[in-house]
């Protein structure tokens, strides 16, 4: 009895074991530290400021890295190692850089959301959305390959470019994080 998302993957059991840990516990360090509130001042006033940004960057910018490195390290082994066992690692590598993105997401949401921010407000946020937008679609496209058919060469092309223009969208987007939290730290 194979458990379900791991039935297509063919490694060991102690792999599947590893990586379902992994996939478990990412989501539940994250959130688990990401609500755990601060309490208010002494003076009972709260800025709005000081209920998000600064206590969940941290988390944001954690997953964010990660699902980078794994996607970055998932591209690579697509165009420059393709050896026997290549698109599984690829598959893997890129599932669980976008499943780090993704959480990372939810906490940059989550984090505007307690600063009473509204969202969507400047460019390294609508730019988030988009890239995210691109990493999902590029994700069903590759999904999507092996049960193409005739379009197959179409999919292909279109999950290859589709992957480089989200790397790349990330890659202007870690800049402008880093720009905006520098800002916002200075305060």
């Amino acid at each position: 009895m194979t458990f379900l998302p791991f039935s297509r993957w063919s490694g060991s059991w102690e792999q599947k074991i590893l990586l379902g840990i992994l996939v478990a516990a990412i989501p539940m360090i994250v959130c688990g530290a990401a609500l755990a509130q601060p309490a208010p001042p002494p003076d009972g006033r709260v800025g709005h400021f000081d209920q998000g940004i600064p206590v969940y960057w941290p988390y944001h910018a954690i997953l964010m890295s990660a699902g980078v490195v794994l996607l970055f390290s998932g591209f690579m082994v697509a165009r420059f190692h393709k050896t026997g066992n290549w698109y599984k690692t690829h598959r893997l590598l890129e599932t669980t850089g976008a499943a780090c993105i993704i959480f990372g997401l939810f906490i940059g949401v989550y984090m505007v959301a307690l600063s009473g921010f509204p969202h969507l407000r400047n460019i390294h946020e609508v730019l988030g959305a988009i890239a995210g937008i691109v990493l999902i679609a590029t994700l069903a496209l590759g999904y999507s390959i092996t049960r193409a058919g005739k379009s197959g060469k179409i999919v292909r092309k279109s999950h290859r470019w589709l992957g480089r223009t989200t790397l790349v969208l990330i890659a202007i987007n870690i800049a402008l994080g880093v720009f905006f939290l520098s800002m916002i730290l200075r305060r």
